[in-house]
């Protein structure tokens, strides 16, 4: 008599939630979604910076009152602008702007690439559940941080320097501190995107001198742009920092109008890209 045998069949697995990769984790034009050890990557690059809290918070301190001193006291006096507004206070919102820039970017290029390729901190990050969209993600808030900090500490010198030099005339200069997060947010995330291109941390000097100088410079923090060619007053249009210059420039005259709602909805919309560009670029370097 014949006997038949039926073969063993596995179900596949079910398919995840529209949308949704296995493992819970949400899909983004190609990339996944930063989950919530984000918090967790910032919450190291914090404490790190409260080990080091006094050589850290000098440089903030002392960068703006040199500033405002050899520029706004020294070449100041040979400047005249329209109004009544003296060259040390037109500096004041760019000096905002500008510093905590410097902080942002240095932490996405120089700190990233030291903890990536140097100190191994992602590889030890990558050996616990952490995800590389989570690293990515938790440096560039980070980045954003550092620079939220510097506006802080500057904010403060300026208010100490206020009574003399009528550096800030409305209390809504207290939002040039969460505007200097959204600009680090932008700037710490396009570092991020270079940093993972770079073989050696001497190509990271490329991204200063070609982006973050001329930012510098034709920013609309030294001198109004309307005196420049419109051509170069166009190309200023698309960097970052002009208008964290401008948005800040409103907030610390309590000017404010629907032009500087413009730059902030700038700054907000180019974050985006920045971000998927940095998560893209930056987790293929870690997983190659």
């Amino acid at each position: 008599m014949a006997t038949t045998t039926s073969t063993p069949t596995t179900e596949a697995p079910p398919e995840p939630p529209s949308g949704r990769r296995r493992g819970g984790v949400l899909p983004w034009l190609g990339v996944a979604v930063p989950g919530r050890r984000t918090y967790r990557v910032w919450q190291r690059n914090r404490d790190v910076f409260f080990q080091l809290w006094r050589a850290e918070l000098m440089p903030p301190l002392v960068e703006p009152v040199i500033m405002f001193v050899a520029l706004g006291l020294g070449l100041g006096t040979y400047v005249e602008l329209t109004g009544d507004t003296e060259y040390i206070q037109y500096l004041g919102p760019g000096v905002l702007a500008m510093f905590p820039m410097f902080a942002s970017v240095f932490e996405s290029l120089f700190g990233a690439y030291f903890r990536m390729d140097q100190h191994g901190t992602y590889a030890a990050i990558l050996s616990t559940p952490a995800r590389p969209e989570e690293i990515i993600a938790g440096d560039a808030a980070w980045a954003a941080t550092r620079g939220a900090i510097n506006a802080a500490l500057i904010l403060v010198v300026m208010v100490a320097l206020t009574p003399v030099y009528g550096l800030i005339e409305s209390p809504l200069a207290l939002l040039t501190i969460p505007a200097a997060f959204v600009l680090g947010a932008v700037l710490g995330s396009l570092g991020l995107a270079y940093t993972s291109q770079a073989r050696s941390i001497s190509q990271l000097t490329y991204f200063f001198s070609l982006f973050v100088l001329p930012m510098f410079w034709f920013s609309g923090g030294f001198f109004p742009l309307e005196s420049l060619p419109g051509w170069a007053t166009a190309v200023a249009w698309f960097t970052p920092l002009l208008h964290a210059v401008e948005l800040n420039r409103g907030l610390v005259t309590g000017d404010i109008g629907w032009a500087h709602l413009g730059h902030l909805a700038w700054l907000v919309a180019v974050f985006f890209p920045a971000f998927w560009l940095a998560l893209w670029t930056m987790r293929r370097r870690l997983v190659e």
